[in-house]
């Protein structure tokens, strides 16, 4: 099964960098995106939030992400936890654009 998300995104706000129990560092932050994309061959402007956590290396390296920043944002979709019906996006690569 293939679930791999990229999107070019703004920042619309972000958590200050925390860690787990276990000494993982993790970064929440919230991402606004917009475009026009094809849809049954008709052009169709799309927007939307989503929440992202990013982990570990990925978590260190957005620390000081602000509102306002563009990036490139590579990863996956998951529940937020195992009883949420809420999805998340697990950032694993990034790039500031």
């Amino acid at each position: 099964m293939i679930n791999k998300v990229e999107l070019s995104a703004t920042v619309i706000s972000a958590e200050p960098l925390r860690h787990t129990p276990a000494g993982v560092t993790v970064l929440s932050f919230q991402v606004e995106h917009q475009s026009s994309q094809r849809e049954a061959g008709q052009p169709r402007d799309v927007t939307l939030e989503i929440d992202c956590v990013a982990i570990g290396h990925q978590a260190t390296k957005l620390e000081q992400i602000a509102p306002g920043m563009k990036l490139q944002l590579g990863g996956f979709l998951a529940k937020r936890s195992k009883r949420s019906r809420w999805i998340e996006f697990h950032v694993n690569e990034s790039e500031l654009k």
